[in-house]
């Protein structure tokens, strides 16, 4: 059922890191158009706080421009029929040889090569913080020992060499050996997938609850009956405006939404 709520920033708590390199174009384009377009998704967090699971930039610019709150799709963490947890791939361009010896010097990672090929699958170790794969096939786990906030801790420090090493060009789903190629023969630059573990719901509250944050741009979180475009105006989340004009004001607005639920897949031309 939908599940819209206006909340106070100050509630919310973030599963995954802000990008930094998005953040001030992204912040200029909210300038722009004054309007909050697409609400970010949250769930129960820990004790009466919200976790949020999507809009984790939007939820910053936000704080950066003086809102005092947000509206919100809510959505039940526990029920895989409104929400399923998946992971991106990073796809780009290395020099293979200096990239895979950077990735065997970090501390405290260990590293096993495998071959794409009957019986092995994309992820690689099962225990990998990060799975590199290249367009000849070859592909290297990086690993710690098996503990989740380890795993976390090299998978930051995998994508920091990541930043440092690759120009992010692509960030897309790829599931299966046939998609993997299919992208390779698409993108002709690109030499090189980074792919992530996915992580459980239990996992993500488990490292909220030690206050670890997920890199970003690694776990992906597919929001069935996903609300777009309220076009909400920031005037009426800022904190100059009373608790009361704005609950007034979102009480109104509910009333007044208009909305379309389309069942089939769809693609959007941006």
């Amino acid at each position: 059922m939908l599940d819209l709520r206006l909340v106070p920033l100050s509630t919310i708590k973030l599963q995954e890191e802000v990008d930094l390199e998005r953040l001030g174009g992204l912040v200029e384009a909210f300038k722009k158009s004054q309007i909050l377009i697409d609400p970010p998704v949250v769930t129960k967090g820990l004790g009466k706080r919200l976790m949020q699971i999507d809009g984790a930039n939007r939820i910053s610019i936000l704080r950066l421009l003086g809102c005092s709150h947000v509206v919100v799709q809510f959505v039940d963490y526990q029920d895989t029929s409104q929400v399923s947890i998946k992971s991106w791939t990073h796809v780009s361009k290395v020099n293979k040889s200096a990239f895979t010896k950077k990735l065997r010097r970090i501390e405290g990672a260990k590293t096993e090569r495998f071959k794409l090929g009957l019986g092995v699958t994309l992820t690689g170790h099962p225990l990998a913080s990060a799975t590199v794969i290249f367009r000849d096939g070859n592909g290297l786990s990086v690993y710690p020992d098996s503990n989740l906030y380890k795993r976390v801790k090299l998978m930051r420090r995998v994508v920091k060499l990541y930043e440092e090493s690759i120009v992010r060009d692509n960030i897309v789903t790829v599931e299966s050996r046939n998609a993997l190629t299919q992208f390779f023969k698409k993108h002709k630059d690109s030499n090189v997938a980074l792919l992530f573990p996915t992580f459980s719901s239990h996992e993500i509250y488990s490292l909220l609850e030690r206050g670890i944050t997920l890199p970003t741009g690694v776990t992906r979180h597919l929001i069935n009956e996903r609300v777009l475009r309220i076009n909400y105006p920031l005037e009426m989340l800022k904190k100059q405006v009373s608790a009361g004009e704005k609950e007034k004001y979102f009480k109104k607005f509910l009333s007044n939404l208009n909305l379309r639920f389309y069942e089939e897949s769809t693609y959007i031309v941006e």
